[in-house]
């Protein structure tokens, strides 16, 4: 019971911050990759190992904004395809 309720609230937390970070505030990114996993570590065997790879989309978004690597759309969309890549390699592998 309580490891549902965490798992939710994480979850809860993650759409919340990715709102967050959608409208420019890029810091949320972080939190959002933390509640992410946390949801997907505690979901495990049922949903959590596709939402797994959200995890990597997060990340690579959060890494790129912080390393002023994100200037352009082209940019935003490179480092999205990489997560998904990183994502999707590690939920099927």
């Amino acid at each position: 019971m309580i490891f549902s309720v965490i798992a939710f609230s994480s979850l809860i937390i993650a759409i919340i911050s990715t709102i967050f970070a959608l409208k420019g505030n890029i810091e949320f990114y972080w939190i959002s990759a933390i509640g992410i996993y946390i949801f997907s570590f505690l979901a495990g065997f049922s949903i959590g190992q596709f939402t797994v790879g959200f995890t990597f989309v997060f990340l690579s978004m959060s890494i790129g904004f912080t390393f002023k690597l994100i200037k352009r759309k082209l940019d935003n969309v490179i480092f999205i395809s990489g997560g998904v890549l990183v994502g999707f390699l590690m939920v099927f592998l």
